[in-house]
């Protein structure tokens, strides 16, 4: 009863930020007092005590020690407050009470804990818009706050945020005076030479910002706490048994709230609170991969290798020699296809999904010139429009006799193109290929041309065929069929809508050619997509690598965990289950791959109960299956979970 109270009084005398200066100006006051923390402040962590969480991490990672600081920490505050003759006491007072540790550690302690609170402070963005306005229009500012740090450590977080020009700071343990009880108050105002109602303060506390500075006279203007939850924040992540999860999502989480802009759009928001997080957490897990397997040349594979490329750009690696290379599993098909000693063989290698494949798609698949495919139509027994999933054994025999002297031409002509084409590039020897995933097709590929190389695979996710003939040499940041299966079962419910958000409107590579000065090049596809009808997933990739730049100051600071849970959390609130409002948003969106069609489903409930065959027929094409499920039956159910269960009758996985 005490807290809902608590809640309507604030929801009742809270000010919103737009009406702070108007409040201001109204008082016709000359001075304006600011709290700190929550305030002028923000720190990149959801509760002032989950500094202490943070803290015993650290102290466990330092000393191999498990021991509760966290609860220790908040313990010896209150003791030394229960000792303390004064109003407030300062640090060293709290760790003087700390007697469970030894007289080392609780100096590592106290400097660690004031090294980790300046590194997750950070200026409050909307408030500074109103101090600096009171700073250029001739207002007295001091600044009033309750604190157990010390003056210098808090003078050293305003300054990183910004802040100057203010007359003094009153802190609470160093005048040995609480805002709570109006004393330090008090004090400002004799110091500074004020009468109370000369005053307006600013803060977000009940008590000590609002109602004891009113008993005295001053306008208290009660901001709101800003605590309300970003669109993907994932309690269940921030609840997780797995403290080191727990800690990092709540960095991680906290400096989104913190950072992201308020007038995002849905996308927008996509890329900061997304897909920002994975990037930066993969970048940071490659960079890694790189330096302990010794690895100094890397190549991003193009398409989505560009966005790849950029975010990797941005996190800064110092060393490494990087590149996007035009590559596809069509143009790294080709130079393969000489080695076919069968037609299933080349099909396999061109990756033919349709079923109304024709014979004529067949040879244009393998790049042959028309003159060369009249001579095949003309030479073999099939006809060109003739589906190949229906020609006989000996059809298909004689297809595979009468095109394999054009394909073998061809294909050696590609091969020496690709080679030349990616010898620019210093392709050779020990090389890392990036990728967003899934099954690892052109890094196999570009292995069985350039066997002379030793090449890694680095993906965000990976998902190998069981029918897979070898491994690759490959690893996975967020997933792999038997690492994080969780997050695997997320990702792989709607893959489409993932490779959305790496979307490039650069053209498909279909071959390599040469031109008259013998320079080899990519040939590509006209793009499916222009910058103008892929504005929204561009507006997406430029938050996410916003959140990619401004995290990457902080984790400089502190090395965030960026855990596969950690980085993915948002998306798992994201599509598990997907809500109505992402299912409106993208009715208008068209997934364009090999042919244009919708994530969503394009009829409703109803008329898919009388055609059941034409659900299932929709249902099987679609790449995004829990968008899909979510837009035909609405409501919240465990489409995941249903996903998984389907998959256990599918003899393809």
């Amino acid at each position: 009863m005490k807290k809902l109270a608590k809640t309507l009084l604030i929801k009742k005398d809270v000010t919103p930020l737009n009406k702070v200066i108007d409040i201001i100006k109204c008082s016709d006051c000359n001075a304006v007092s600011f709290d700190i923390f929550d305030t002028l402040i923000k720190r990149n962590i959801r509760h002032a005590y989950d500094v202490f969480s943070v803290l015993e991490d650290h102290y466990r990672n330092n000393f191999h020690k498990d021991i509760p600081i966290f609860e220790l920490r908040k313990k010896a505050e209150v003791e030394a407050n229960e000792r303390s003759q004064y109003e407030d006491v300062n640090i060293d007072e709290i760790y003087a009470a700390m007697e469970q540790v030894s007289d080392e550690e609780r100096r590592w302690l106290r400097d660690a804990e004031i090294n980790l609170e300046l590194q997750l402070c950070q200026r409050n963005r909307r408030m500074f818009s109103i101090y600096q306005w009171c700073i250029q229009n001739g207002k007295r500012v001091f600044i009033t706050s309750d604190m157990y740090l010390p003056l210098d450590t808090v003078k050293k977080i305003l300054a990183n945020a910004g802040y100057d020009g203010y007359s003094n700071i009153y802190l609470s343990n160093d005048r040995r005076a609480r805002k709570t009880t109006g004393s330090l108050f008090k004090i400002a105002l004799h110091n500074e030479g004020l009468k109370a109602n000369e005053v307006v303060h600013i803060g977000d506390a009940l008590k000590g910002d609002y109602l004891t500075p009113r008993s005295l006279g001053i306008h208290a203007v009660l901001i709101p706490h800003d605590d309300i939850d970003t669109r993907y924040y994932n309690n269940k992540v921030i609840s997780s048994k797995n403290s080191e999860i727990s800690i990092n999502y709540n960095i991680v989480s906290s400096f989104v709230r913190n950072n992201e802009n308020p007038m995002y759009s849905f996308y927008e928001t996509i890329g900061y609170e997304i897909v920002g997080p994975i990037l930066y957490g993969y970048c940071k897990w490659l960079y890694k991969k790189l330096l302990s397997n010794h690895i100094n040349k890397v190549f991003f594979l193009a398409r989505e290798g560009f966005m790849l490329e950029r975010a990797f750009d941005a996190f800064h690696p110092e060393g490494l020699v990087y590149h996007v290379i035009r590559v596809s599993r069509r143009a790294t098909a080709l130079p393969l296809l000489y080695k076919a000693q069968s037609l299933d063989a080349i099909l396999t290698r061109i990756t033919v999904t349709r079923a109304n494949f024709t014979v004529r798609d067949f040879l244009y698949s393998c790049e042959l010139e028309e003159k060369d495919i009249k001579r095949v139509l003309n030479s073999t027994i099939c006809k060109e429009n003739e589906h190949i999933s229906s020609l006989s054994i000996d059809a298909r025999e004689n297809l595979f006799r009468c095109a394999q002297p054009y394909i073998i031409k061809t294909s050696r002509q590609q091969e020496e193109y690709i080679r030349g084409y990616l010898k620019q590039f210093d392709f050779s020897g020990k090389i890392a290929v990036c990728d967003v995933g899934w099954h690892g097709t052109i890094q196999n590929a570009l292995q069985d041309i350039f066997t002379e190389n030793d090449i890694y695979g680095y993906y965000i996710g990976k998902k190998e065929r069981h029918s897979a003939a070898r491994k690759a040499k490959s690893e996975a940041f967020l997933f792999t069929n038997n690492y994080n299966k969780y997050i695997l079962s997320e990702v792989m419910s709607a893959p489409d809508l993932f490779e959305l958000f790496f979307l490039s409107t650069d053209g498909s590579a279909k071959k390599y050619a040469s031109d008259d000065t013998g320079k080899c090049y990519c040939v590509q596809a006209e793009p499916e997509q222009t910058e103008e009808s892929a504005g929204d997933i561009i507006a997406l990739q430029n938050a996410a690598f916003k959140f990619v730049r401004e995290f990457k100051k902080l984790d400089q600071e502190i090395d965030v965990k960026m855990s596969p849970f950690v980085c993915e959390a948002a998306f798992s609130r994201f599509i598990n289950p997907p809500s109505s409002d992402t299912v409106n948003h993208l009715k208008e969106f068209s997934f364009l791959n090999v042919e244009s069609h919708s994530m969503l489903a394009q009829h409703c409930l109803g008329y898919y109960l009388l055609k059941p065959k034409s659900f299932l027929t929709e249902f099987l094409n679609n790449g995004s299956k829990s968008i899909f499920l979510k837009s035909v039956f609405k409501i919240p159910l465990p489409y995941i979970k249903i996903l998984d269960f389907m998959k256990k009758f599918d003899k393809k996985q």
